[in-house]
């Protein structure tokens, strides 16, 4: 007997719960499961196969975090929320964006042809989401590896390293991920900056606007110790970045297309809010956002702009000047987009997959900006863990700690 599809289990579900004013407990769990079980047909109807690259990509992530850890002593690397529930399991993950439109599925309040296309999208979009972050993470935490082989970790300092950028910026400064003492210098990271930073008022919003509208490159590197990039009177308003590095996880990278806002007036805080109160955020979302379409260019209307990611990224190095621009690919880069890339002073590095030596070059020319800085003491050993046993016990910063015991010798 063949196996039910997750359209017969819909119409199983539809059946049972036909007619029903009051749905007891045993036959909620029941129905429970076999959501459930029609969430997981339709998910490896969608993407199949896919679900093994992930788990793939997700034990390469692991692999690498697990060395980062040891060799830069931190207690934990800290994923955005969406990732981390991806690699804890990429197929439970996307079951979890399909709860809404299958529970209204199950009530007849969405068809099954609805489901299909929106479902099909949540799917897709998240999968495609999660493995870009995956390689992106990959490639700057195997780079923070090797930068810091004969260093260590200046930033944080609580032995916490979050990849996170969402919430980082609500003291109104765009501090950076990490900062690494590379052996003779200083490196600071910054991870897809900038982004918007704290507002209270129309004033502040507009004054930040442009933090809405900039391009956010994967990852800016900058010499020295840098914790703080924003710099309002600069248009894009950033502190100019020693280099930039872009992720490509796609074999196709070069095909896609991204689709711009290209009107760039600010809105006002009242706007903003009534947004919010209307529930437009998915129209905020399109205001401040990108789509990426698998598809040619097309001519677009007069308020958006359509450029392959192949132009987005020249864009990033004549808008952001940095001193050096890589592109990171992890598949071959045809010989005719490499060229058209090189010709703008982008350096290529393809076929990198997940080979920690095909980034070992890319490393090295970054510790060619790393910047030595005369207010940085680095501790090593017992007295280091002992600073941060204390630190951790009292709630204080090592350098108030480190501040109070000088300040008591020297009194």
């Amino acid at each position: 007997m063949r196996p039910k599809s997750w359209r017969e289990i819909c119409r199983e579900i539809r059946r049972e719960i036909a007619g029903r004013r009051r749905i007891d407990r045993r036959l909620s769990g029941e129905i429970s499961e076999k959501l459930d079980r029609l969430k997981k047909l339709f998910i490896l109807e969608v993407v199949g196969g896919e679900l093994d690259r992930a788990r793939s990509w997700s034990s390469e992530l692991k692999k690498t975090l697990e060395l980062v850890k040891g060799d830069l002593k931190l207690d934990e690397i800290v994923f955005p929320r969406e990732l981390g529930s991806f690699l804890g399991d990429p197929e439970a993950h996307l079951r979890k964006k399909l709860f809404i439109y299958a529970m209204d599925l199950a009530r007849r309040r969405m068809s099954i042809k609805a489901f299909e296309e929106r479902g099909r999208r949540a799917v897709q979009t998240s999968l495609q989401t999660n493995l870009r972050n995956i390689y992106q993470s990959w490639v700057f935490l195997t780079i923070l590896r090797q930068v810091s082989a004969n260093g260590s970790l200046i930033y944080p300092e609580h032995g916490y390293l979050s990849l996170e950028r969402s919430g980082r910026q609500r003291l109104s400064s765009i501090p950076p991920n990490a900062v690494v003492d590379a052996g003779g210098g200083l490196l600071s990271f910054f991870l897809e900056a900038p982004r918007p930073i704290a507002w209270e008022d129309t004033e502040d919003l507009r004054r930040v606007w442009r933090l809405y509208k900039a391009m956010r490159p994967d990852i800016l590197v900058y010499g020295g110790k840098v914790l703080d990039i924003f710099a309002e009177e600069l248009d894009p308003p950033i502190k100019r970045p020693d280099a930039i590095i872009e992720c490509k996880e796609l074999e196709d990278w070069y095909r896609r297309v991204r689709e711009l806002r290209a009107d760039d007036k600010p809105i006002s805080a009242e706007e903003w809010r009534w947004m919010w109160l209307r529930g437009l955020w998915t129209g905020l979302g399109r205001e401040l956002g990108a789509r990426v379409r698998p598809k040619e260019v097309e001519a677009g209307s007069s308020r958006r702009i359509r450029l392959k990611e192949q132009e987005l990224v020249k864009i990033y190095a004549r808008l952001y000047k940095p001193k050096e621009m890589i592109l990171v690919s992890r598949c071959r880069t045809p010989a005719d987009v490499r060229r058209d890339l090189e010709a703008e002073g982008i350096e290529v590095f393809d076929d990198v997959r997940f080979d920690p030596e095909r980034l070992k070059e890319v490393s090295k020319r970054l510790l060619e900006y790393a910047t030595p800085s005369e207010d940085i003491i680095v501790l090593r050993g017992e007295l280091a863990r002992m600073i941060k046993r204390m630190s951790r016990a009292l709630r204080r910063s090592p350098e108030e700690l480190i501040r109070e015991a000088v300040e008591a010798i020297g009194s």
